[in-house]
């Protein structure tokens, strides 16, 4: 019988450029010897600033190696632990190494450390580190989706936060320092990660290196497979058989002691050798395993029992209590051991779900972006595992939590909504922009468009023109990261933040910080006759009435069913796509 496992197939690329930047290494890890519900691990590393005055002369550089072998001793410590928290604690100890050697401010460190265990992975960074995913022909920034991927504070004083979520079959991975080099070229490396094979994309970096000497990278590419090997059972010596390893752990060695250790370590973790093993020398063994018979545990017990002289009725009354013993025994296992696979899932979304929900609880008075971004990014999580192992009462009773909480933290309410007439068509519906266009408002006839870096009108767009012209001013900038454009006469740009810019005739007028974020599918709407910004969550079904006059928020509206599209009307009528059918929302009737 075969058994199906998730196997992350990397590929180191490595090359030295400038030396201002300070040494970079990568480091990667296979299962340790225990199996692979750990997984692989991978450490991305930079360190600027030369020698630490702190530790004796030695140069920082070499400190990559000692975190990198500490992770890996850390994480690979206990085999029956989970990744989630093997990988924390791998982070703690790591953490008291950074604070001892780095206590020097000149010094800058930029680490990037994850593990891939079947269908997990784990990110921690700390400094300057990136991680993108490739899927269904798109690339997602893994530590900026709050969608895909969770975000777990930790009480650690350096590697503070674990991004958890999942990958899946034909997923592939860059993780990079972002170095000069990469960043000036960032858009075109993205463009090859995604469109190019392994090899392809190893090839072009190369290429790359040879044309610009100067080019600096430290990247892994890896691809999610599938693998399968044939499942055995393993052969368990007795506990009395076996050697007791020697216990050599990090808080035996003093740091710099580690440190001397790394360099024959990191060679190791680089090329395994499997050798075949030196044959057992022979024990003096205990006499009940020299006939291969090992007496069974308890069995004296059982004996003493046997012999007792006791009455019928107390032999009774103890079989009917080491039934019931046993009834409890079959019923414990049953719930919480002999659970499916899926269950399982269900169940540690569910848990981490709750956790969310507790720690969004704490946050929700000085940090409402943050509660928010918990509760919805739980949700879905939850969507997720429901989609991948179905459903459960504890699943939907979760949800229902997190909603309720969502309402309590927006002040949110049902909305109006009734049956537009027929004679409204969906014409109406704006059409969504085409890349690299992320956003596009009309005007009096004229047509704004919202880029990554600009935004360009059409003037008479709506009599067929196409020339398009840059609109802002000489030496005014968007927010970053713009994400939204209405226009009303002011043309009104949100970032993915939560970042709100006014502009007039080319120039910024105003800036307001708004308690929520746009998705990635969004509408932000507006007209000349509304005092309101309207910003609709279609996966969400909510409407945020936000106040132009100072960016509050005034009003949450639910409309309780994903949108597809939504326009706003003359009168602030609002119509909205939903089921394929056309509702109408009358706003009057709401504020």
């Amino acid at each position: 019988m075969e058994k199906i496992f998730i196997n992350p197939v990397s590929k180191e690329i490595i090359a030295k450029g400038n030396a201002k930047e300070g040494p970079v290494d990568l480091f990667s890890y296979d299962n340790n010897g225990n199996g692979r519900t750990l997984g692989s691990l991978y450490v991305v590393g930079n360190i600027q600033g030369g020698v630490d005055v702190n530790s004796d002369d030695i140069d920082v550089g070499y400190v990559l190696n000692l975190v990198a072998s500490l992770a890996k001793r850390e994480y690979y410590a206990d085999s029956d632990a989970s990744p989630k928290d093997a990988f924390s604690s791998a982070l703690k100890k790591i953490n008291g190494v950074v604070e001892e050697f780095f206590k020097n401010k000149e010094t800058k460190i930029n680490i990037g450390i994850f593990a891939v265990a079947g269908d997990q992975i784990h990110i921690s960074k700390l400094g300057k580190f990136k991680i993108l995913l490739a899927r269904e022909s798109k690339t997602i920034d893994i530590l900026n989706n709050i969608q895909l991927f969770n975000k777990e504070s930790t009480q650690e004083k350096e590697f503070s936060n674990i991004i958890s979520g999942k990958v899946v079959e034909g997923d592939r991975i860059l993780a990079f320092y972002p170095s000069r080099s990469i960043t000036a070229r960032e858009k075109s490396i993205k463009d090859g990660f995604l469109k190019s094979s392994q090899d392809e994309f190893v090839a072009q970096l190369t290429a790359l290196k040879e044309q610009k000497p100067e080019f600096a990278c430290a990247a892994f590419h890896i691809n999610i497979q599938k693998g399968a090997e044939i499942a055995t059972t393993p052969h368990i010596q007795p506990k009395e058989l076996q050697e007791e390893p020697a216990k050599e752990t990090a808080e035996n060695l003093t740091p710099l002691a580690q440190l001397a250790n790394t360099n024959s370590e990191k060679e190791a973790a680089r090329t395994v050798v499997k050798l075949s093993p030196e044959p057992a020398i022979p024990k003096i063994i205990p006499s009940e395993f020299a006939r291969g018979k090992r007496e069974l545990a308890f069995s004296k017990h059982f004996r003493r029992f046997k012999n007792m002289n006791i009455t019928p009725q107390v032999k009774m009354s103890a079989m009917g209590g080491i039934a019931v013993a046993a009834l409890l025994v079959i019923f414990s296992l049953k719930s919480f051991v002999f659970v499916s696979a899926e269950t399982r899932q269900l169940n540690a979304a569910v848990s981490e779900a709750q956790a969310n929900l507790k720690l969004a609880d704490t946050k929700k008075d000085n940090d409402l972006i943050g509660a928010r971004s918990l509760l919805i990014s739980s949700l879905a999580s939850l969507t997720q595992a429901q989609q991948t192992n179905g459903t459960s009462k504890k699943v939907e009773d979760t949800k229902a939590q997190i909603n309720q909480a969502l309402d309590n933290i927006e002040g949110a309410v049902d909305a109006a909504v009734s049956l537009a007439p027929e004679t409204v068509s969906a014409n109406i519906f704006p059409a969504a922009p085409a890349s690299p266009v992320l956003s596009h408002a009309m005007y009096k006839g004229n047509r704004y468009e919202l880029t990554a870096a600009a935004i360009s009108k059409i003037t008479d767009a709506a009599l067929g023109k196409t020339k398009s012209e840059p609109w802002l001013s000489a030496g005014v900038a968007l927010p970053e990261n713009p994400a939204l454009i209405t226009v009303d006469g002011n043309v009104y740009v949100l970032s993915s933040k939560g970042v709100m810019i006014v502009y007039y005739k080319g120039k910024k007028i105003n800036e307001f910080n708004i308690v929520v974020t746009p998705e990635s599918n969004s509408l932000l709407l507006s007209n000349e006759a509304s005092a309101d910004l309207y910003l609709v969550n279609p996966k969400m079904g909510r409407i945020y009435i936000i106040a132009k006059s100072n960016g509050s928020i005034t009003k949450t509206l639910k409309i309780n069913a994903p949108i597809q599209n939504a326009v706003l009307g003359d009168e602030g009528t609002f119509y909205i796509l939903s089921d394929d059918k056309i509702w109408k929302i009358e706003q009057s009737l709401n504020l």
